[in-house]
């Protein structure tokens, strides 16, 4: 059973983390169907690391006979059956490097905001043991760097998020998982290991919040999150708030903010011998 201050943090990321537009798994579908052409439903997908499912394993359930989504947070896994809304899906505690699932059995592995979390080496392992000739691996991410849009002081509401909510005080940013995703997954260790392979980087969305939903946000990062621990960090997280409501002219935490995510796609094909 997870435990209390674990079970809170996944159901923040629940109430907080943005869940990526429908667009973003049309480009993934799209690149199955080149694959294995038109079908109305494939038969299985796994969304790895996939959190509280809503945010990128429920958007497959329209493509696939049955979806699986692991993660090897127990609490992660107990907030998506909570969540869980579709027939075709299942939840399972299982860690990306030993898959729960035969064989030759998958068409299309997915990680959303996770693969920098992975041993990347067994991972693609792995990868290689449970998917079909030519099944397809997704990886995407988004800049960690949120944009405030659509408001005539997002220059200066950006300028204090880059000064505050990125401080290079924060060592965890210099941490090797971190620095992978900062780099937008460029780093050639994280690259899919297959020939056939694409990168895209234009894809953006925008998310419609508000000041103090865009504060919580952060807060379910892991960026954030072990920092905030520390004591003498308190006072410093709450001047990013007021600093960011200072730029907005605002004395109301509740007021819409919209901000802009960066999405990076890995997509890679197992060759077909």
């Amino acid at each position: 059973m997870a435990s209390e201050r674990t079970t809170q943090a996944a159901e923040k990321y629940t109430q907080y983390r943005p869940k990526y537009p429908p667009e973003l798994f049309s480009l993934i579908i799209n690149f199955v169907k080149d694959k294995f052409g038109e079908s109305k439903k494939y038969p299985l997908a796994v969304d790895v690391g996939c959190g509280p499912g809503l945010m990128s394993t429920a958007c497959l359930a329209p493509y696939f006979d049955k979806v699986l989504g692991v993660d090897i947070s127990e609490s992660q896994i107990e907030q998506a059956t909570l969540n869980n809304k579709q027939s075709n899906i299942e939840y399972r505690l299982s860690a990306a490097e030993n898959l729960p699932v035969e064989e030759k059995s998958v068409i299309l592995i997915q990680a959303a905001t996770a693969l920098h979390w992975f041993d990347l080496e067994k991972f693609y392992r792995e990868c290689d043991r449970v998917l079909v000739p030519g099944g397809v691996v997704a990886a995407f991410c988004y800049d960690v760097l949120l944009l405030v849009v659509n408001h005539l002081q997002s220059d200066k509401i950006n300028k204090v998020v880059k000064e505050r909510l990125n401080s290079e005080e924060n060592p965890a940013y210099k941490a090797e998982t971190h620095q992978l995703s900062f780099n937008r997954y460029t780093h050639p260790g994280i690259q899919i290991p297959y020939l056939e392979s694409v990168r895209i980087d234009d894809f953006y969305f925008s998310v419609t919040s508000t000041i103090r939903n865009f504060i919580h946000f952060y807060e379910t990062t892991s960026l954030a999150k072990d920092f905030l621990k520390q004591p003498k960090i308190k006072g410093w997280w709450e001047s990013c708030t007021e600093r960011i409501m200072e730029a907005y002219g605002t004395e109301n935490i509740d007021d819409p903010l919209t901000y802009r995510l960066n999405v990076f796609l890995l997509l890679g094909q197992k060759p077909l011998t």
